[in-house]
């Protein structure tokens, strides 16, 4: 156990190029993801309206649009002022959701859209809008806040949303209501009912996630040769648009099937087995049809064929191999996990995929590239510090052996061109997906911390962390004097949702190096246990001092004596 309080900001240089210098390099990349996250934060509070208190959409359209203000903008604002403001999480934050609870829920708790003066942007209630909108806010939205704080006012609103899209399904289907004829929709909800089912338990929330999942995997996939359908005729069991989207809007579905078959396999395994063919058939037909020649996923292909319709690769091309990973973790199938890893190998080799300048002139703009390294990181947060490569994929002759590090490397240099991408005043692109540019400086900030965090935060004290064989080396520095609690990660998988394992899924924040709550931790000169880590160890530092700090595991109970 070693902890050193070191004077002068230059002290990596002396302790040389081990652990210590890497979480030192790690702490100015995450200060300044956090520090960015602030600004963009501050440049879109600047534009809430002065009658509702809720966001624009962009610059240039100012009303309150469920499907993109509530989903994608605002809810990293929360978690941005949650690491970096309290007060305003508190505040600001709270205050914009009673508003929007208040003024723009239309139906039961399911939103519209909103002017800026007031009122609702459309005369005319559509209730597929309105069950679109609230999906949108609940799964890319909610989910993250739950996935990241657990039981706060935004799980509630969660939960309340969930239970009306399922009260108001408009579809009937041999199987029973759905809430769309979309992929897109009925993936969403897939994905936040499978994970309240995890939490709650709530049978009403279980039913209507089987319901879609046995219209899919026992109705449609075995009608269109397990590549499911963007849009489906409920009535005529016949594709209303008979692509499938591998990427946004659409790709959804995969992801939604994934996690309701993992749930199923701990919760009604009498219903995994029912599914499994089906399950295990669409992965298999969409890892043969759907893929490059890098093994990287393509953005459309014809149902009826399986023919590529687009070939330009999916910007969020991890998202579809999330459930790839699932099925390798459900069945144990190698060819599985090595398609994941062929991915990373691809995109190491090829970082025009993290971060496609050609993209930027197709209108892909920085939501591709937030989608593309949050992919990268949590795949890469399942995937073993090491591995080496058989046969490709697609059968190319492999033996190459791929460093972690090399895809670590190139992740850092698609997110300093990602970050670089922000204005002098905070904005990043002028429309709601600058709250995906926060996502993801979030997410990269929290993987250089390993999931350590300092409150209160500000710009002028920068904490980074490395874990190498078990042992996390913090690294803890103040340019000026600071007091506070340095904060360490839990399995909020299990202690968030009851989930049993933590398989990848959208919208997650990776765990890294977490503590269990009522387990030992050597850490600051002391055994703790991890309940105090997790509530924060007491830190003061004079301007220039540095804390560098080793945490490991020091067993499970009994602890007393024999």
């Amino acid at each position: 156990m070693r902890r050193w309080l070191l004077a002068g900001a230059l002290v990596v240089a002396a302790l040389g190029a081990g652990p210590e210098e890497e979480a030192a390099r790690n702490a100015r990349q995450a200060s300044e993801a956090l520090r960015r996250s602030q600004r963009t934060m501050h440049a879109w509070l600047k534009r809430a309206s002065e009658t509702t208190g809720l966001l624009p959409r962009t610059g240039k359209d100012a009303n309150w649009v469920v499907k993109d203000s509530a989903a994608d903008l605002y809810p990293f604002l929360v978690l941005a002022s949650y690491f970096t403001e309290p007060a305003l999480y508190e505040t600001t934050m709270r205050e914009i959701l009673r508003r929007e609870v208040l003024l723009t829920t239309r139906v039961g708790r399911l939103s519209d859209d909103l002017r800026p003066g007031g009122g609702f942007a459309f005369p005319e209630l559509d209730p597929d809008r309105v069950i679109f909108g609230s999906s949108e806010y609940a799964k890319d939205g909610l989910l993250p806040i739950t996935e990241m704080l657990g039981d706060t006012p935004w799980y509630h609103r969660l939960r309340g949303i969930a239970a009306d899209i399922v009260k108001h399904a408009p579809y009937r289907s041999p199987r029973g209501r759905l809430p769309a004829r979309s992929a897109e929709v009925n993936g969403n909800m897939l994905q936040v009912l499978s994970r309240l089912a995890w939490k709650t338990g709530d049978p009403a929330l279980l039913d209507q996630a089987l319901v879609i999942a046995d219209f899919y995997f026992l109705d449609m996939l075995p009608a269109t040769n397990y590549i499911p359908a963007d849009v489906w005729d409920v009535e005529t069991r016949k594709p209303l648009r008979p692509v499938f989207v591998l990427s946004d809007h659409g790709n959804e579905i995969v992801g939604g099937l994934a996690e309701v078959y993992w749930l199923a396999l701990h919760r009604r395994p009498e219903k995994a087995r029912q599914w499994r063919e089906a399950f295990t058939r669409m992965i298999d037909r969409l890892l043969e049809k759907g893929r490059n020649a890098d093994g990287v996923w393509v953005s459309r292909l014809n149902v009826e064929t399986g023919e590529v319709v687009d070939a330009r690769h999916a910007h969020c091309w991890g998202y579809m191999f999330n459930p790839v990973y699932t099925a390798y973790l459900a069945t144990g199938a190698e060819k599985y996990r090595k398609a994941v890893e062929g991915a990373i190998e691809a995109v190491t080799r090829k970082p025009e995929y993290l971060f496609d300048e050609q993209g930027a002139g197709r209108g892909w703009g920085a939501n591709a590239y937030s989608d593309s390294i949050e992919g990268a990181l949590v795949l890469l947060n399942r995937l073993p510090s090491r591995w080496r490569g058989g046969q490709g994929a697609l059968g190319a002759p492999g033996g190459r052996v791929t460093e972690r590090a090399e895809t670590a490397r190139a992740l850092d240099d698609a997110v300093q061109k990602f970050l670089s991408r922000q204005r002098e005043d905070g904005i990043v692109e002028d429309w709601y997906g600058d709250g995906n540019y926060i996502r993801t400086a979030l997410m990269y900030a929290l993987w250089k911390t390993q999931g350590v965090s300092v409150t209160p935060w500000n710009s002028r004290v920068h904490v980074g962390a490395v874990q190498r064989d078990g042992v996390l080396t913090v690294w803890l520095e103040a340019e000026s004097p600071w007091q506070g609690r340095l904060r360490f990660d839990h399995p909020r998988h299990r202690d968030h949702w009851n989930i049993a394992r933590n398989y990848p899924r959208l919208n997650e924040f990776p765990e890294w190096f977490t503590v269990e709550h009522d387990e030992a931790y050597l850490a600051a000169g002391r055994t703790q246990l991890g309940a105090e880590l997790i509530a924060g160890i007491p830190v003061t530092l004079r301007a220039g001092q540095v804390m560098v700090l080793e945490v490991r595991h020091a067993g499970a109970a009994p602890y007393g004596e024999k």
